[in-house]
């Protein structure tokens, strides 16, 4: 395989690149920046798709429910008398932690790219992911490693 360089950028801030014999993945989530490469021989070839909720959803919203009911029951106690920003703060953090729990709650699909002993390499959701850019990086990854493990072996 010749030396080219294939980049696929599956989302607005998340970039894959494929070169001759490694797969480099390059992203920014808030203030976090990573850039993480992985040999292609020690990858599967197979990519697959699920489709979840993002773990900890549930114990989200269970914890603000929760933080909102004490809110109330402090407004309603003789705590409100003596601390009376503490009602408003739990109301705020309360309605903060459901917040993110009800933002997650909607069923997602990611794509999943996994080593050869079927741990998970890395993995992308399709929130806001460009559908044709995907499928087109699935294909080619998928393609690249299958070349390269027919071509130098799978236990190079």
């Amino acid at each position: 395989m010749s030396r080219e360089e294939r980049v696929y950028n599956v989302g607005p801030k998340l970039r894959f690149t494929l070169i001759e014999d490694h797969l480099i993945e390059e992203g920014s989530r808030g203030v976090r920046h990573w850039r993480q490469a992985w040999p292609l021989q020690q990858l599967s070839p197979e990519v697959e798709s699920q489709t979840g909720r993002p773990h900890g959803t549930k114990e989200r919203l269970i914890g603000g429910v929760a933080i909102l009911a004490l809110a109330v029951i402090v407004y309603f106690s003789h705590f409100n008398t003596n601390a009376p920003l503490l009602a408003p703060l739990l109301s705020v953090v309360g309605l903060i932690v459901m917040g993110r729990g009800l933002k997650d709650l909607r069923v997602e699909t990611w794509t999943t790219i996994r080593k050869l002993d079927g741990t998970a390499a890395t993995y992308f959701s399709h929130r806001d992911c460009n559908p044709g850019e995907r499928a087109a990086f699935e294909e080619a990854f998928a393609e690249t490693v299958r070349h390269i493990r027919r071509t130098r072996g799978a236990d190079q």
